[in-house]
């Protein structure tokens, strides 16, 4: 925050202890306090016009509870009460972010594309998500993106003091994030001031200065405010900045509302393909999912929700180890005596293969021991709880019956052993290996009557010439009967490809902003190269 004018006494706050000063700016001070209870450090802004009347203090408490709904946001300064001191000043007690803001850490130097990409997709959630509820900020800016103890941006100054008396709509205006109708005095649209304040923020922090600002030039409001109404974005000129994100971000600051981003969320977007481009994680867009009409909360289960696995048996009568599977039903018990309530576990060995475990009926009294392996007949399996199984024809191999069943299944394994070991002896011996070409080995040509790809066009460059720019590149595997397809391409999408024989092209400029076209290599037998991107400075 700026220091032009002297900040005003902290006031005395039932319930607050006043310890230090935050910052000072044109309409508030901030404070640090420490809340009684519970005991925490808490950032307090009071705001230094007084609200004088009572339509203005309702407004000011109907914009506090909408703040306070929207503080629930993961990356929105968390409200915690909202109330007018004894003198008549209003207050937002809030969380206190203890780290450096973006303000802060961008006067220190240019910050990284993947996490100013990752900052612009978190904020744009928080952006949209006051959108969505009927709220504009109207002064987005690196001093109002803090940063929690969690090392995670939180937006805070939702434009409170609009609710006063005593402060005109631009009051709260930064010039060097504000777009040009800010300046006109008129009604404006909120949410594309919205969008061109972040994309001026996510500049600034690539930069380490503000768009239209001019290291060691005139940077005086009026000159500020004459760059911004009629120059176009100025290029970054960073290797590792993607002409892709170049162009989000001037999208996002086009001179005509109407040309940027209909919404943040679509400006999140554009930067989250960017971050797919460059092979980054993907940011969630945080945003509250609307309820849907029907939709009913999910039943409680009491925690005890049952896992039905399919449960394996032998049928001792079959001449085959072969395991069948038994889908349990859930019916009413009505047969107690065939149904017995205890549970056998079954471990059904085939032949060295792992042991399958399995619900089953237990046998009825005096039948064979089925306990195997010193397993009890009771022992429970995790996961099935109290629910009961319908037997069916489901049944226990007992041991005599399962050690014969092991010995005949050895007996026919040493058989087919020696049947194979015999069918190796006598297999007859394989043709001429040339006659067999490997199957791995690559076709002689993939693309027939070319040595390789369409050789795509270099050395793209665009110049604003008056209302013209003007692109040239060259053809460096040059072909006849080669055209070039030019496209016009912006952040929201592209026009309609035109075909060209000359390696060149003059087209108007668009808003007095960037203007890029991609190029492709169209050969005579149709196939084309990669496409090659430009812009014009």
């Amino acid at each position: 925050m700026s220091s032009k004018r002297p900040p005003a006494p902290p006031p005395a706050i039932e319930g607050y202890r006043y310890v230090s000063l935050l910052g000072s700016g044109g309409f508030s001070d901030v404070y640090l306090y420490e809340q009684d209870r519970p005991k925490r450090k808490v950032a307090v802004k009071v705001l230094v016009a007084d609200l004088k009347t009572e339509g203005a203090r309702r407004r000011f408490e109907s914009e506090a509870n909408l703040m306070a709904q929207l503080s629930t946001h993961p990356f929105i300064v968390t409200i915690y009460e909202a109330d007018i001191t004894g003198d008549g000043h209003s207050y937002l007690a809030m969380e206190y972010c203890s780290r450096p803001s973006l303000d802060v850490r961008y006067r220190s130097g240019p910050l990284g594309v993947d996490e100013v990409l990752s900052l612009g997709i978190q904020v744009a959630s928080a952006v949209e998500t006051a959108h969505r509820a009927g709220i504009v900020h109207r002064d987005i800016k690196p001093a109002n993106i803090l940063v929690t103890d969690y090392n995670r941006p939180a937006l805070t100054d939702f434009g409170i003091s609009g609710t006063t008396d005593s402060i005109d709509d631009d009051a709260g205006m930064s010039i060097p994030w504000s777009p040009p109708e800010a300046f006109q005095g008129e009604g404006a649209d909120g949410i594309k001031i919205d969008i061109w304040a972040l994309g001026a923020t996510l500049y600034t922090l690539l930069a380490g200065r503000s768009p239209f600002v001019r290291p060691g030039g005139d940077n005086s409001q009026r000159e500020l405010m004459n760059r911004i109404a009629t120059s176009p974005v100025p290029p970054l000129r960073r290797a590792d900045v993607p002409e892709s994100l170049e162009q989000a971000l001037a999208t996002a600051m086009a001179k005509a509302p109407s040309s940027r981003f209909p919404t943040a969320h679509a400006f999140a977007l554009a930067l989250q393909r960017i971050q797919a481009e460059l092979n980054l994680s993907v940011t969630p867009f945080e945003v509250l999912e609307e309820a849907h009409p029907g939709d009913e909360p999910p039943q409680d289960d009491g925690g005890e929700a049952t896992r039905v696995r399919q449960v394996v048996s032998i049928d001792p009568n079959a001449t085959t180890n072969s395991p069948t599977v038994f889908r349990p039903r859930f019916p009413e018990r009505t047969n107690t005596a065939q149904q017995p309530d205890d549970r056998t576990v079954l471990r059904a060995a085939h032949s060295g293969t792992e042991p399958t475990t399995g619900w089953v009926p237990s046998p009825p009294a005096g039948a064979e021991n089925t306990a195997y392996d010193g397993e009890s007949a009771t022992q429970p399996t995790a996961g099935f709880g109290d629910t009961h199984y319908e037997g069916g024809d489901t049944a226990v191999v007992p041991r005599r019956r399962k050690n014969l069943v092991g010995i005949i299944g050895g007996a026919a394994a040493v058989v087919v052993l020696a049947v194979a070991a015999v069918l190796v002896v006598t297999a007859p011996e394989p043709e001429a290996a040339e006659s067999q070409p490997p199957v791995s080995q690559p076709p002689a040509n993939a693309i027939e009557g070319l040595s390789g790809n369409v050789v795509p066009p270099e050395e793209l460059a665009g110049k604003v010439d008056g209302d013209d720019a003007v692109f040239t590149w060259t053809n460096p595997d040059k072909r006849d009967g080669d055209l070039f397809i030019w496209t016009p391409v912006t952040a929201l999408g592209k026009g309609e490809p035109q075909r060209t024989p000359d390696p060149g092209v003059s087209i108007p400029v668009a808003e007095n902003d960037r203007t890029c076209i991609e190029v492709v290599v169209l050969r005579a037998n149709g196939k084309s190269s990669d496409p090659v991107r430009g812009c014009a400075d």
